[in-house]
């Protein structure tokens, strides 16, 4: 009883001598909802001033929000075969396994095998007595003395590490947050895929409408072209009119040219992000979106922006995650100041000498024991791992604080730009519509003689150049529209929208 008093506090000196050399650890703060909320544009969270708006905001397939077949068909294609959004599954699949890894790495066990020759320098040298078990002896005293001894031996072999202080069990939570930050990884992966394919996509859209009033601004310019010549050769025109007009056919077949190669360069981008194998059926999409109503969707810009928007988006949890990470790897690391200690053992077989070895298995030994580490000559490394850890904790609490700042600059300036393209595009909407009244009165007066033609086709082409400017607002509010999406890493929807959505499934 006595002697194991001594024992138990030989081991709690033995603990707090170790502890005494453990560094003292230093955690940054981070940034919470409540410096989130107190910027302008963001509010509590999704039970607050939103419901007011009856909005929900949506993660998953935010496409869905458009209303096009054609698009949730081109998402389709570029999520099943983007290579990225392949390698960063495949990071997630290694990260889950490497968490049973880390949850059975206290116990080691294993098959072994091996051969050692033993000799002496003097074949005077004497020998001692090779014990075996039970108290029984191999080999008596000087048997090999100055003799040459072959040992082998085989059998399996196991350990176990006692986890006093929860080393394998932070190993574990270490790998676990290392998978959940794998998958934000693949989130921000696919959010960036689907929104740089919904940019693409309108992008092609707008370029096949901007042709089309190109084409029919050119037809115009040819018309006018014609009569100029005709007024020039009569001697009622100068020649200085005629050439006005060829500057502007060039200076449009110019926008023409510009037009097709935009029109070339996105598609090829289109196909390079769902890969070139799937290219015919790419091209089938396309074309069918000819008559897309992409740019007249609806989309909900709201006033303000929660905070658990920012919270929630993929590259703030995924630091979030690194954060937790490295916490339980600082912890893990922390259990090495102490003593660590193990059972463990071996059975198998021995055999002595060069004629022996490997032939007669019926005699087999084993071993089992308790082990003991105490970490006397490798503080220095351990303290250097340890401080590294820590200093990684601060390193990711630093990206994810510079994560939260980025985001709010950046949903601030989406959101406003998004406010300002909508305004403006209901503005030239307006405009469009008032040259589009003009451009009817003047087909008016022109079928009763009261203009000419020429008056009539420049009506025409302003009408045309108002409804271009309106196209491109279209895009940019559009565009503005995913920009914004990427930011928040998805839409904000109406009740209304979401039952609607839930009908058609």
């Amino acid at each position: 009883m006595k002697a194991k008093k001594i024992i138990l506090i030989s081991w709690l000196l033995l603990i707090t001598g170790c502890s005494s050399y453990v560094p003292e650890t230093h955690e940054d703060l981070i940034q919470t909802r409540n410096d989130i909320q107190s910027q302008d544009n963001f509010t509590q969270d999704e039970d607050g001033d939103l419901k007011n708006q009856n909005l929900v905001f949506v993660h998953e397939k935010w496409w869905s929000n458009y209303n096009d077949p054609d698009l949730d068909k081109l998402m389709e294609v570029a999520l099943n075969s983007n290579a990225d959004l392949k390698a960063a599954k495949l990071n997630i699949r290694a990260a889950t396994t490497a968490i049973d890894a880390a949850d059975h790495s206290a116990f080691q066990m294993g098959l072994y095998a091996g051969a050692d020759v033993l000799g002496t320098s003097e074949s005077y040298t004497k020998s001692k007595a090779i014990p075996g078990p039970m108290g029984t002896t191999i080999l008596p005293e000087d048997a090999l003395a100055g003799e040459t001894a072959y040992t082998a031996g085989a059998g399996i072999k196991a350990n176990y590490h006692f986890d006093f202080y929860d080393k394998y069990e932070n190993l574990t939570k270490q790998q676990k947050y290392l998978a959940e930050s794998a998958k934000f990884h693949s989130k921000l992966i696919e959010l960036n895929i689907t929104t740089n394919i919904a940019k693409l996509y309108g992008h092609y859209i707008y370029t096949q409408d901007e042709k089309i009033n190109l084409d029919k601004k050119l037809a115009i310019l040819m018309s006018v072209e014609d009569r100029v010549r005709s007024r020039v050769e009569l001697g009622g025109g100068a020649e200085e009119d005629l050439l006005i007009i060829q500057n502007k056919i060039l200076t449009l077949k110019r926008y023409i040219n510009l037009n097709e190669f935009q029109r070339q360069w996105t598609a090829e981008t289109i196909y390079s992000l769902s890969s070139y194998k799937n290219k015919n059926q790419v091209e089938k999409i396309l074309k069918d979106a000819a008559d897309s109503h992409l740019m007249e969707q609806k989309f909900i810009i709201p006033d303000k922006i929660s905070s658990d928007v920012i919270i929630n988006r993929p590259d703030v949890q995924y630091y979030l995650m690194m954060i937790k990470s490295q916490k339980a790897k600082l912890k893990s690391l922390k259990s090495d100041f102490y003593p660590q200690v193990s059972i463990g053992g071996d059975l198998g077989y021995r055999g002595v000498g060069i004629d022996n070895s490997f032939k007669d298995f019926s005699s087999l030994m084993w071993s089992f024991g308790p082990r003991v580490y105490l970490p006397i000559f490798n503080l220095s490394g351990i303290k250097a791992n340890y401080k590294i850890a820590d200093i990684r904790v601060n390193v990711f609490i630093a990206n994810y604080n510079k994560t939260i700042n980025n985001s709010i600059q950046d949903i601030n300036t989406k959101l406003s730009s998004a406010k300002t393209s909508k305004t403006n595009y209901i503005n030239l909407d307006r405009i469009e519509q008032n040259e589009k009244i003009i451009y009817k009165n003047s087909n008016l007066k022109f079928k009763i003689g009261a203009i000419s033609e020429y008056q009539n086709l420049k009506d025409q082409y302003i009408y045309l150049n108002s409804s271009l400017h309106k196209t491109q607002q279209a895009y940019k509010l559009y565009s503005d529209q995913i920009d914004l999406i990427n930011s928040l890493g998805g839409v904000y929807k109406n009740q209304n929208q979401i039952e609607t959505e839930n009908e058609k499934i």
